[in-house]
């Protein structure tokens, strides 16, 4: 990838096909204008996208897709992966590359007035909650998020080592 984050459109597209969907059904939704926002009744038709994305993340992290340059989320966080979670497992950090990139391409489209950018900023709101979640008193406890993260792995079909993950989750 280059250093720039590849366009919402594009990594909408590659989530959605990698979880076994098709954006062509949504492609005139996806691509309209929209006045700078994304009304709440355009986000309901496009949801299904949305789980199927969320799916595609494991494919992707399976293949070590990302979605940018590794060294933007330094740039813009100013450490590694590889410092931000010493000692993982290798399926974590292949998700974290995967997600963390994503992350990037969310914030470089910020605001989020496109219909993709918003979906991409929905499926990291949901995402994130499970799988990168910030720390606070607020969240679910971690064996919830254990079990959602099972299913979610085992729902997308991917190819992706859920027992290592877990393994070299510092989350858990």
């Amino acid at each position: 990838m280059a250093d720039k984050a590849d366009s919402p459109f594009n990594v909408l597209k590659a989530l959605v096909e990698a979880g076994g969907g098709s954006i062509e059904p949504f492609r005139r939704l996806l691509q309209d204008r929209h006045d700078d926002t994304v009304t709440s009744g355009l986000l309901e038709q496009l949801e299904p996208l949305v789980y199927t994305a969320i799916g595609g993340l494991f494919h992707c992290a399976a293949r070590g897709t990302v979605f940018c340059a590794l060294d933007r989320i330094e740039q813009f966080y100013g450490r590694t992966l590889e410092d931000a979670y010493p000692g993982v497992s290798l399926t974590f950090m292949k998700l974290a590359r995967t997600y963390w990139t994503l992350k990037i391409v969310i914030i470089d489209n910020l605001p989020a007035v496109s219909p993709c950018s918003s979906l991409l900023a929905t499926i990291d709101m949901n995402f994130a909650g499970v799988f990168f979640p910030t720390p606070g008193p607020f969240g679910p406890p971690a064996s919830e998020r254990v079990r959602a993260m099972r299913v979610l792995i085992e729902q997308s079909g991917a190819d992706f080592d859920v027992e290592d993950y877990l393994r070299g989750n510092p989350y858990i």
